[in-house]
């Protein structure tokens, strides 16, 4: 027998099932190609794994009939690396890389102004893609349709699922640091579709980021490390020392009028969040570069370390942040508000409620009663872009501590202004 023969029935089997739409069983492969049922095996799950899905011991194919036989061959001699898939799900593949690889290298680019928006926009176009090219492989129909089950119709092609759909159904029920992030940047590209606010790139770099990460790590875990794209993407050279003169001016620019709409949208986003979410690497990534000089002088002057810290002991974690606290910036400590505080003293304290609440920062004067946009104390603080006072977790804790007193708890009951 030559040496195609039996590769070229499994082509002819395929494509045939593939155009009339039939699945098939393993069983049915080695009969037709007098492969042994190990074979079959072997080749559906390994060398034609992209073209192939089962469900419940059914196989099916999708792509494989815009290969010639020669290609085919190729694939199964595993010979061919570039074979374009002209699937529908090949095709979404390769718009999901395309636009993800654009959006690193407009973000990345030392003349792109509106980094940020340049990023955001195309990293949504490609985790559109991407979920329709997991939705695809999966069978799920991602179109809308209208009450009587027929698909709407844009423009003349079928209304396929945005992305905050997408997110809500491969996530159903959940609230996951990926998700959130997703929800985070759709958000903000929103709020900064008409603006011009380049100062943002300081403040969300760590969001889009983790965007980026966590795509890669979702494409490699549906469709394998062949699509992996790191092949393609290096550690962008940076001016690694930013000025705290920049940085200042950076934040300056944050304050101004025509950020107001971002930066209140930001700071809300952000204070609903659990702090479990917020120190998350796959929400927002913080990195830093920290310079290693060579130990000899033929050596290289200066690498990079990347520090794990879920492999550091408490000691060497409580070192680290020493010498990070020099050089991270300092977050608002002011991100609860009055029912979330309320909420999590509820936990400790099932009596505790809003009321209470109120007659606690009256009678422990954690704020002022008048608005006073320049308040910042130990437990409240005037937040600009939240137009009112917000807490502290210092201020849970101070409470929970003190309410578990019930002459405290009388005490603040019965506390007149």
């Amino acid at each position: 027998m030559a040496k195609y023969d039996k590769v070229d029935l499994a082509y002819n089997f395929l494509v045939k099932k593939e155009l009339d739409g039939d699945s098939f069983t393993l069983v049915e492969l080695c009969e037709y190609t007098t492969w042994s049922i190990d074979s079959c095996r072997t080749y559906v799950s390994k060398r034609w794994h992209q073209y192939i899905d089962i469900d419940d011991g059914h196989y099916t194919t999708a792509g494989l009939r815009y290969l010639s036989k020669h290609e085919f061959r190729d694939i199964h001699s595993q010979k061919l690396k570039n074979v374009i898939d002209m699937s529908s799900k090949g095709v979404l593949l390769n718009k999901a890389k395309e636009f993800t690889l654009l959006a690193v290298s407009t973000y990345n680019n030392p003349f792109t102004t509106f980094k940020t928006y340049g990023f955001i926009v195309n990293i949504i176009i490609a985790w559109t893609a991407l979920f329709h090219a997991i939705f695809d492989k999966r069978s799920i129909d991602y179109f809308y349709k209208d009450d009587n089950g027929q698909f709407i119709f844009k423009d003349g092609d079928k209304k396929a699922w945005e992305l905050c759909k997408c997110c809500e159904e491969f996530w159903k029920g959940e609230q996951t640091p990926e998700k959130i992030n997703l929800l985070f940047l759709i958000g903000l590209r929103n709020k900064i579709e008409h603006r011009s606010l380049p100062a943002l790139d300081l403040a969300v770099s760590g969001e889009c980021q983790a965007s980026l990460c966590n795509f890669e790590s979702l494409l490699v875990e549906e469709f394998g490390d062949e699509h992996a794209l790191m092949a393609h993407l290096a550690i962008a050279l940076q001016l690694t020392r930013t000025s705290q003169q920049a940085q200042i001016d950076a934040l300056k620019q944050l304050q101004k009028e025509n950020y107001r709409v971002v930066r209140q949208y930001m700071e809300t986003y952000k204070n609903d969040l659990s702090d479990e979410v917020l120190e998350n690497q796959k929400y927002r990534i913080r990195a830093f570069l920290i310079p290693k000089i060579g130990n000899h002088a033929k050596s290289s002057d200066l690498s990079i370390e990347f520090i794990n810290t879920n492999k550091l002991s408490d000691e060497e974690l409580r070192s680290y942040e020493q010498g990070i606290a020099f050089i991270k910036g300092v977050e608002s400590p002011y991100k609860l508000k009055p029912s979330k505080v309320v909420e999590s003293i509820k936990e400790h304290i099932p009596s505790f409620n809003t009321s209470i609440h109120t007659k606690c920062w009256k009678f422990y004067k954690a704020r002022p009663n008048h608005i006073n946009e320049k308040f910042k104390g130990e437990y409240a603080g005037y937040m600009e872009g939240f137009d009112g006072y917000l807490y502290s977790i210092a201020w849970v804790n101070f409470l929970i501590s003190e309410m578990v007193d019930p002459e405290k708890i009388q005490k603040v009951r019965a506390h007149r202004i």
